[in-house]
C-alpha cells in the first residue's frame, strides 16, 4: 500500500492532487480527456521523453537507454513512467506513476529516479493548481 505523502499540498482545491512515493493522481474538472493528453504528452516530450507503449491515454513514457542502464548502472541515465487518464464521475483523471525504482543503478540510480520523479509531480501540481484555480 502506498503511503500518502500529501494530499492537496496545503492548496484549496475542490479535487486536490493526491501524492505518495510512487504516483501522483490528478483530478481536472476544466479539461478533457483529450486535452488533458495533449498536454501531458507535449510535457514529456519537451522534457525529452517519448511514448515507448500504449497510447497517449495510457501508455509508458520514458528516456535513456535500457540496455546502458542494466550495463553500467548508474552512470546511464533511465527513467520510465507510465501513465492513465481517464473520465470518472465528471472528471478526468491523471495517474501518474514510477514505472521503475530505479534499483539497477543502486543507491545512486534510486536518488536519480527520485529526484526525477520529485521534478515532474512539482511540475504536475503546478500546472494542476493553475488549470483548477481558474474561474
Amino acid at each position: 500500500m502506498n503511503e500518502i505523502i500529501d494530499e492537496g499540498m496545503g492548496l484549496s482545491l475542490a479535487n486536490p492532487p493526491v501524492i505518495t512515493k510512487s504516483q501522483g493522481v490528478f483530478r481536472f474538472s476544466k479539461l478533457t480527456r483529450e486535452e488533458l493528453a495533449t498536454k501531458v504528452e507535449t510535457f514529456l516530450h519537451k522534457k525529452g521523453y517519448k511514448l515507448e507503449e500504449g497510447t497517449p491515454y495510457s501508455g509508458q513514457y520514458g528516456k535513456g537507454s535500457r540496455a546502458g542502464r542494466i550495463l553500467l548502472g548508474a552512470f546511464i541515465k533511465r527513467f520510465a513512467w507510465s501513465i492513465t487518464i481517464n473520465d470518472e464521475g465528471g472528471l478526468t483523471t491523471l495517474t501518474f506513476y514510477k514505472q521503475a525504482s530505479g534499483m539497477v543503478g543502486g543507491i545512486i540510480g534510486v536518488s536519480q529516479v527520485n529526484k526525477e520523479f520529485n521534478s515532474i509531480i512539482n511540475s504536475l501540481i503546478n500546472f494542476h493548481k493553475g488549470i483548477e484555480s481558474k474561474k
